[in-house]
């Protein structure tokens, strides 16, 4: 692998970098094999196959009429998806990579239909009242289309129109969780509208800001000095926006908004003209494809996905080479210096090793037992939130009822309903916005403990290399024992000259890889307000609940399923003051609250969440340990059966260690300094 930097800006570098980590660490699959380290081999083929079937997610997104499919078909560079001057998408329809164009229909009664390409529209538009009533139907279509953007391994989402319907908006809303970058189109003619400012300001998440482009479409329409000034006035107000909603997440006086505010960086705005960058493509026009601004658009897209997003995947190789790499290091010089020694002094060394990977795994169950004790903390310290958290549900409903405005003329019969309907969908929308809010604070919450805790393993990743290392010690062969040149003086020279350290398996700790066993995720303690870093936590830990929006997504999900607005309407009409219908909607709203509480146990889905992240530290510390203890003790039982049939290494075994080590030290040196890099960008 020839390390020159970090210059993966594009998906063809990325993915030459991405193949070279990967061919390496076949290689590395090879040699542990060879050496029987069976749970590292298994280890670097689940790690080759996540990676393997990675694929960046982009969705697309805005109100219907924002140009979100023409600016899909300039992405792909012709007109593959459906789109008109009436509000068209009615479904979610993703684009991925195929040399054969089809499209696969799936329904939400769980059939599934492959149709022709030209007939999308039918399935999944509005055009037609027939194309609409089947789109009703339709869970997803995805089109295999033989473009290059998508052969980057790049999925693109295109999504109904925000607020062009209240069933269809929740489904885009419930996929921007799971995607890698989300592109949100506004149009330039009138940037936002009261539903975007309200999306901004109550629906994205805090974390989401660095994953977002926001696409002001339709430029070319005005002249260059007002487009700087469009730009300009969006991106002050996007950073008014996620600033105050990060405020009122973190607290304006916390470390953590503190930290927020010097990482998130400028909102990404980039003024376009899709329809433009589409014909140019089409007909092959250059001047007209830089007019459109589009080149700059997919340019920040890419670094997005590759840089940003990219650098997590990158992360997660380079940690699999420097652990598995280690471990061949270590395995060899135990063999080869075992295999000189006398067989007494072998087995009193045997029996110090076995003792002390006993020690090690005793010291590991201490250290699950603090992972615990952590999370019961953090569930703790979550109380009183959790106590108040149907009272401010219950406050901001009681507070709209009170602040909405009525006349004598809306206690009318006629009017009565119309007020009802009204008053009970701003309830919804606020103690969703409420509910939302305090989501975010409890896994903001959740998210520092879950930081912090695995800063604090730290000390138990140092003891546990330290014993590793010790181990690796008692197999030392005084130099005067060894030939000159051997293996061991070999693997020592490669080490050294490798990692820039005396050590040689415990390059981690030397060299300065912190969180080796979390997969580098320590390395990340101090990021945890990006969104991110909270991918690349849930990423290595394994952890599907430890990104900020599932709480959210469930919470909010609750209450929608459950305030239904159904209250005691016959009662209220007979009234004539609005005093008395006011307090009368407020018993009858207290009453369904009341329901609510009993019926869903937001503190036991809350206490979910802190265990199931907090069990994700333990889970990894207990396979990336176990890796490295099941086969240093396979290989030490090895040695012992050897040793008792009184066999010793061939030169041509010898010669073969030789060069497995020699390209293992190189290796590692190439991706430590990688993982540096990776390392250093993040901070």
């Amino acid at each position: 692998m020839e390390q020159q930097g970090l210059n993966y800006g594009s998906y063809a570098a990325f993915k030459q970098t991405v193949g070279e980590l990967t061919d390496c660490l076949y290689q590395l699959k090879e040699y542990s094999e060879d050496l029987d380290l069976n749970n590292a081999a298994k280890s670097i083929a689940d790690t080759i196959e996540k990676v393997a079937n990675e694929h960046f997610e982009v969705a697309i997104v805005g109100e219907f009429k924002r140009g979100k499919s023409t600016l899909i078909n300039a992405l792909l560079g012709e007109e593959v998806l459906p789109a008109d001057v009436l509000p068209a998408t009615a479904t979610l329809n993703r684009v991925t990579y195929s040399d054969n164009p089809y499209v696969e229909v799936e329904y939400k009664n769980g059939a599934s239909e492959r149709v022709d390409i030209d007939k999308l529209a039918d399935y999944v538009t509005k055009l037609s009242f027939e194309s609409e009533m089947r789109a009703e139907t339709v869970k997803q279509a995805t089109v295999y289309y033989a473009t290059d953007f998508c052969k980057n391994n790049v999925d693109i989402i295109d999504t109904p129109g925000l607020n062009d319907d209240e069933q269809m908006t929740n489904v885009t809303l419930s996929i921007l969780p799971e995607i890698d970058a989300a592109v949100f189109v506004i149009s330039a003619n009138s940037p936002f509208s009261q539903f975007e400012k309200e999306f901004l300001e109550k629906k994205m998440l805090t974390s989401d800001l660095g994953r977002i482009i926001f696409a002001v479409n339709c430029f070319g329409t005005f002249s260059k000095e007002d487009e700087d000034r469009i730009v300009e006035t969006v991106e002050k107000r996007i950073g008014s926006y996620v600033m105050e909603k990060a405020k009122a997440v973190m607290g304006e006086n916390s470390k953590e908004f503190a930290v927020y505010k010097r990482k998130i960086g400028k909102p990404k705005v980039i003024g376009v003209y899709a329809k433009k960058a589409l014909m140019a493509k089409e007909s092959g026009d250059m001047a007209m494809l830089e007019e459109s601004n589009f080149p700059k658009f997919e340019s920040v897209l890419e670094t997005m996905l590759t840089q940003e997003r990219g650098a997590i995947t990158l992360q997660i190789l380079a940690n699999k080479i420097i652990s598995s790499g280690s471990e061949i290091i270590n395995s060899i010089v135990i063999r080869e210096n075992a295999l000189m020694m006398e067989t007494d002094e072998f087995m009193d060394k045997y029996t110090a090793a076995i003792e002390e990977i006993d020690e090690i795994r005793t010291k590991k169950r201490a250290e699950f037992v603090r992972i615990n004790d952590a999370a019961n903390n953090v569930f703790e310290s979550l109380q009183p939130i959790l106590d108040g958290y149907w009272t401010q549900i219950e406050e901001t409903a009681m507070q709209v009822i009170d602040d909405y405005p009525m006349s004598a003329d809306d206690l009318k019969r006629d009017k009565l309903k119309i007020v009802y309907s009204k008053l009970t969908e701003k309830i919804k929308e606020n103690i969703e916005n409420k509910a939302q809010l305090i989501c975010e604070q409890i896994q903001n919450e959740i998210n520092i403990a879950l930081s912090d805790e695995a800063a604090r393993l730290q000390s138990f990743e140092d003891e546990f290399f330290a014993s590793v290392a010790r181990i690796q010690e008692m197999f030392a062969v005084p130099a005067k024992h060894t030939r000159n040149g051997g293996v061991v003086d070999q693997i020592i020279g490669v080490a050294i000259g490798s990692v820039g350290t005396g050590g040689l398996f415990i390059g981690f700790r030397e060299a300065g890889i912190k969180g080796a066993l979390l997969g580098g995720a320590a390395g990340f303690a101090g990021f945890y307000a990006t969104f991110y870093a909270a991918v690349y936590l849930a990423g290595v830990l394994g952890v599907t609940a430890a990104g900020p929006v599932t709480l959210c997504l469930m919470a909010i999900a609750g209450l929608a399923g459950t305030f239904t607005g159904k209250f005691s309407v016959d009662k209220l009409l007979v009234q004539e003051r609005i005093d008395k219908y006011k307090a009368g909607f407020k018993s009858s709203v207290q009453k369904q609250f009341h329901e609510m509480k009993i019926s869903s146990d937001f503190s036991e889905t809350v206490r979910q969440q802190v265990f199931a992240s907090f069990e994700g530290l333990k889970k990894k510390i207990e396979q990336e340990t176990e890796i490295i203890l099941l086969d240093t003790q396979q290989t030490l039982d090895s040695l012992n059966q050897l040793k008792a049939e009184k066999k010793s290494m061939s030169d041509n075994e010898k010669e073969k260690l030789h060069n497995i080590a020699e390209y293992t030290g190189a290796l590692l040196a190439e991706t430590y300094n990688l993982h540096q890099k990776l390392t250093d960008n993040a901070e």
